[in-house]
């Protein structure tokens, strides 16, 4: 008998743990992690469930392992990358590429660790937090070795640079298809151009408009209308309205997910039985599908309101950055609860919604291509991916945007225009 090379049993387990969290991370994808059985993943991979106790301690130690997996694997990769490279522009563009080539070759587990994070428990969730944290340490040293060589603006914090840059690439695991027009090595080189250098051609007249904010110096924070990411007040007599109904399902489903949430635990923090609840609705179902068309419907009415009377291309792109921030971050919740949990719909609602999105996404690449056309946007670049990159630095927002926070929406708006339009290697005051 052949004697068995060393390390191939290490090799063998890690190949094996590989698959697991391929498959596993694509059902926690179709399913939701809380639907999703051991049972199910192991029928995925062709073995026995008891089989699968010998490379996991349960269903959370998987997906526990699969982030810690896919984080270190995300940041080796980055650190590799930055290594070879020496000057500070050099080294944001490698960390572009590094990092988004990462996360679309391991579309489905990043995509999986984005949405589902919440179901660890509070010690594995501060655990891959922190590394989270470490990471986001890495990119921000990276734009502040920029700014320190004169070579990245300092008119805007690294922290917003460091945001608006992980909103746009972390974003695209969430619509890049294989099986697009546009290889994922041709995404990165298009996202290194709008970041660095920005959308604005030379002759659009956009200097100046870093200086349309002003980041607060007297310690005061921006005062911001509560955004809907609490529970609603109720008094012992009060009635809930249907808003109120969407309201609390919304801030539910964005905490605890569509699948992990039961009609009973809506019904309880409303103070009303359950049977009550099913005189607004029919289903479970019925709430996430309202809140999906009415935050979709909303955004979209207020965008339209915003920049349909103005001529000027590049004020309606401004028109609809402050518009798009302040309306999402006016319903926090409920856009969450779309973005991450609409794939709980069943078909024939789904495509409605996705619909009533796509009707959105037309709406914002009409305002880009009109200002493309007028000579206000690089033309280098298709208006598709303009659209693409905008949505994805302004949809993140909601993700780690705090009313309590340094900047309003409104502000915070007109840093992402900056940002979108001049690029973050301009020289800022």
């Amino acid at each position: 008998m052949e004697p068995t090379p060393i390390g191939a049993d290490a090799q063998l387990r890690r190949s094996t743990l590989e698959r697991l969290f391929d498959t596993a991370a694509a059902l926690f994808w179709e399913k939701g992690y809380a639907a999703t059985s051991t049972r199910e993943i192991a029928a995925a991979l062709g073995i026995q469930q008891a089989s699968l106790y010998y490379h996991i301690a349960s269903k959370e130690d998987l997906f526990y392992k699969l982030c810690l997996s896919s984080l270190e694997q995300l940041s080796g990769h980055v650190e590799s990358s930055l290594n070879k490279v020496h000057d500070p522009v050099g080294r944001i563009r490698a960390f572009i590429h590094a990092h988004l080539a990462t996360l679309l070759t391991h579309q489905v587990r990043h995509v999986t660790m984005l949405t589902e994070l919440r179901a660890l428990s509070d010690r594995h969730h501060k655990e891959v937090l922190a590394l989270r944290k470490s990471y986001a340490a890495l990119v921000r040293s990276l734009l502040e070795e920029g700014q320190a060589a004169g070579m990245a603006r300092k008119d805007i914090p690294a922290r917003y640079l460091y945001l608006a840059l992980l909103n746009v690439l972390n974003w695209a695991v969430l619509w890049f298809r294989r099986d697009q027009e546009l290889p994922a090595s041709r995404l990165t080189d298009i996202f290194s151009l709008i970041y660095l250098d920005g959308a604005a051609t030379p002759q659009a007249p956009v200097n100046g408009r870093a200086n349309a904010w002003k980041l607060p110096t007297d310690g005061r924070r921006a005062r911001v209308r509560k955004a809907s990411t609490e529970k609603p007040h109720l008094e012992p007599n009060d009635q809930p309205t249907s808003e109120r109904i969407l309201e609390t399902a919304a801030v539910l489903f964005s905490k605890k997910g569509y699948r992990g949430t039961s009609t009973r635990e809506i019904a309880a923090v409303l103070r009303i039985q359950k049977p009550s609840l099913y005189y607004h609705i029919q289903s479970k179902e019925d709430l996430l599908y309202n809140i999906c068309r009415s935050s979709l419907d909303q955004i979209r009415n207020d965008v339209e309101q915003a920049t349909s009377h103005l001529e000027s291309p590049l004020e309606r792109v401004s028109a609809l950055v402050h518009t798009h921030i302040e309306s999402m971050l006016r319903d926090q919740a409920k856009h969450s609860a779309t973005l991450s949990e609409m794939r709980g719909l069943s078909q024939e609602r789904l495509a409605d919604v996705v619909a009533r999105r796509d009707a959105y996404e037309r709406l914002v690449r009409s305002i880009l291509l009109d200002a493309q056309k007028s000579g206000l946007l690089r033309a280098d670049i298709p208006a598709k991916y303009l659209c693409l990159y905008l949505l994805g630095l302004m949809n993140r927002v909601e993700i780690w945007f705090r009313p309590d926070g340094l900047l309003s929406p409104r502000q915070l708006a007109d840093v992402f225009i900056t940002i979108f339009l001049s690029g973050a290697t301009a020289i800022g005051d």
